[in-house]
C-alpha cells in the first residue's frame, strides 16, 4: 500500500506582528483532521487526504479570520462530500469549497466596514489514489518534486504571474517587481472567483509541497529544491524552509506543508518522466 509521509509549519516570520496563515491536513477516511504524531503517516486511500494552505490578508482587516474561516469551510465541505464516486466529485467538492469559503467571507465582512479587505488565498489539494487534484485562488503554490526536479503545479493570480505567464517578466525580474504583491483574486474581495483546477496522476517518490508566499519571496525555487533534496523527511523538510526564510529575512508568515509519496501501490517515474499538468479553470 502506498502511503503519505506527512507534516506541515508555520512561522510568524521576522516582520509581521501576527499569523494570517492557515494550514490544514484531514484524513478523509478516517474523518479526522491534524498533525498528531499517528496523523503524520497514511495510507493513500480512495477516500483521500487533503492539504490546504491559507494566506490571509487584510491586517486590521481580520486577515487571520478570513483564512481561518477558509480553513474551517474546507473541511465542512469536504466532509459533506465524501465518500467521492470519482475525479468528477471530487471536483465538485473542492469547487464548492472554494463557493462557501468566499461566500463566509463576504458576509463575515459585510457586517463591520472595518472587516472591508479582509480575504485569503486558497490553495487546496486533494490526493486521491494515484490522482492529484488541486483548486487554487491567489498566489499561495503547489509544487511537484520529481527526482531532482521541482515543478510549480499553480499559477499565482497576480500581477506578477500575469506578466510572467505572457512571457513579459524573465523570474529574476519578477523577484523584484514593484507590484510582486498585488493579487488579482482572492476570497472574500468579489461575488464570483475563478479557481485554477490542476490535475496530475501521483507516481512512487513524489513530493507535493503547498505554501504561502512567505516562502517563495524571500527563497527562489532552485534553493527550495536544494533543502528539498536535502531533507528527505517532511518534519526536518519543513523546519529547514521556514528556518530559510526567516534567515533570508522573514519579511512574511511562512506556512510550508508536505507530504512524500512511499511505499508500494504507485507506478515508478518512467526514466526522467516530467510532470504531466492538466490545468483548467471554473467560477465559484
Amino acid at each position: 500500500m502506498a502511503r503519505l509521509e506527512l507534516f506541515a509549519r508555520t512561522e510568524v516570520g521576522c516582520v509581521r506582528k501576527r499569523n494570517e496563515d492557515q494550514f490544514l491536513v484531514i484524513n478523509l477516511a478516517t474523518r479526522q483532521s491534524g498533525l498528531q504524531p499517528h496523523d503524520r503517516v497514511q495510507e493513500l486511500t480512495r477516500a483521500g487526504t487533503v492539504i490546504a494552505v491559507c494566506d490571509g490578508m487584510g491586517g486590521a482587516a481580520a486577515g487571520d479570520v478570513a483564512s481561518d474561516m477558509a480553513s474551517n469551510m474546507i473541511q465542512q465541505t469536504m466532509l459533506e462530500y465524501t465518500p467521492f464516486r470519482d475525479m468528477e466529485h471530487a471536483r465538485q467538492a473542492l469547487l464548492a469549497a472554494v463557493t462557501a469559503a468566499n461566500q463566509a467571507i463576504l458576509d463575515y465582512a459585510a457586517q463591520d466596514p472595518m472587516r472591508h479587505g479582509m480575504g485569503t488565498t486558497m490553495t487546496v489539494a486533494l490526493l486521491f489514489a494515484s490522482e492529484l487534484i488541486i483548486v487554487h485562488v491567489g498566489d499561495s503554490r503547489a509544487y511537484l518534486r520529481r527526482g531532482r526536479t521541482l515543478t510549480q503545479l499553480t499559477t499565482d493570480h497576480s500581477i506578477v504571474g500575469q506578466l510572467l505567464a505572457a512571457g513579459r517578466l524573465t523570474v529574476e525580474q519578477a523577484r523584484n517587481f514593484e507590484q510582486r504583491n498585488v493579487l488579482l483574486q482572492a476570497l472574500g474581495v468579489q461575488p464570483r472567483v475563478a479557481p485554477e483546477i490542476v490535475k496530475t496522476t501521483l507516481r512512487a517518490g513524489d513530493v507535493l509541497m503547498l505554501c504561502s508566499d512567505g516562502l517563495t519571496g524571500p527563497l527562489p525555487d532552485d534553493m527550495i529544491l536544494e533543502i528539498m533534496l536535502k531533507y528527505e523527511d517532511p518534519v526536518r523538510c519543513c523546519r529547514a524552509l521556514t528556518e530559510a526564510a526567516c534567515a533570508a529575512g522573514g519579511p512574511d508568515n511562512i506556512t510550508v506543508a508536505m507530504t512524500r509519496l512511499t511505499g508500494d501501490g504507485l507506478e515508478l517515474p518512467r526514466g526522467r518522466e516530467a510532470v504531466k499538468i492538466d490545468r483548467s479553470q471554473a467560477t465559484a
